[in-house]
């Protein structure tokens, strides 16, 4: 082999891992993807009546349920794989953040009618095992007092049980 052909050969591995790099060949940047809308139309609107409703809350739509939850202490790998693989790919519709703390307010559903009830109880169950309040809306005519409404039911402090016991004995 000539000088010429090792010079020739070294440039066009050169040219395939740069070609790489940037994108090329049969990379992740060559997949086939068009983009889509982060919400619906109703889904905008009712994340302004929920804007207005709780001003302290930072909004935040289309949420991965893998960022805020992760499984419990004490599974083996394989274990936590599994209970992460139930919801890591799940969305929330909303996830409302206190803005000064950076807590989760609450999850905020908006149901339509591809919504199954028997699963979305069992999401709740989940997202209330880890500590978070879901409010379901229906997707139905919601009005800026409708959700400011549910939000403030739904939100609203829970008399302790054992205090109302000892009050009424």
């Amino acid at each position: 082999m000539t000088q010429q052909h090792i010079i020739f050969l070294v440039l066009a591995i050169l040219a395939v891992a740069l070609l790489r790099l940037l994108g090329g060949g049969s990379g992740i940047g060559r997949l086939p993807v068009r983009p889509r809308e982060l919400m619906t139309k109703r889904e905008r609107i009712v994340c302004g009546f929920i804007e207005q409703a709780i001003p302290s809350a930072r909004v935040h739509a289309q949420v991965s349920m893998g960022a805020i939850l992760q499984p419990a202490r004490g599974l083996d790998r394989s274990g936590a794989t599994s209970v992460r693989n139930r919801f890591s790919s799940k969305r929330v519709d909303f996830l409302l953040e206190d803005r000064a703390s950076g807590d989760i307010i609450a999850i905020v559903e908006l149901d339509d009618r591809t919504h199954n009830a028997r699963q979305d109880a069992q999401r709740d169950q989940m997202t209330a095992r880890a500590g978070y309040t879901t409010v379901r809306l229906s997707a139905g005519r919601q009005t800026a007092l409708s959700v400011r409404s549910a939000l403030a039911e739904a939100l609203a402090p829970q008399p302790d049980s054992r205090a109302m016991r000892r009050t009424a004995a």
